[in-house]
């Protein structure tokens, strides 16, 4: 990725796509409600989530401003108890239910990716 116009510098002017015209983004608050609006619409329209989102945000922000390590921490751990076959918790009822969650989340996102490139690699 190159240099970000989106900085962590609030307030800034971007275009929100929800509305179509640009709107200043006052703090990560601001943010949020926007990605949540796209979250919703892009529900509501059928679309794929993951990527609905991802090729949205840089219209009004920089990916790395949503990067958090408890997020990478999350995946790490997903990708170590999917590789060794392992659960993160001795037992399903021990495991809360948030980790449950967003390794449903991780795993949706996962096999939408893997979906695509085998359609890609069939053409």
């Amino acid at each position: 990725m190159g240099p970000s116009r989106f900085k962590d510098e609030y307030p800034y002017k971007a275009v929100s796509l929800v509305t179509n015209k640009k709107r200043v983004y006052e703090s990560i608050e601001d943010v949020y409600e926007e990605i949540e609006k796209l979250y919703s619409i892009s529900q509501k329209e059928g679309y794929e989530l993951g990527k609905s989102l991802y090729s949205q945000c840089p219209f009004f922000t920089d990916y790395e401003t949503l990067l958090s390590a408890k997020h990478q921490t999350t995946i790490k751990e997903y990708n170590y108890c999917k590789t060794f076959s392992c659960s993160p918790y001795p037992s399903m009822q021990e495991t809360p239910s948030y980790i449950v969650d967003d390794f449903m989340i991780i795993e949706q996102e996962y096999n939408s990716c893997v979906n695509k490139e085998e359609k890609n690699v069939k053409k």
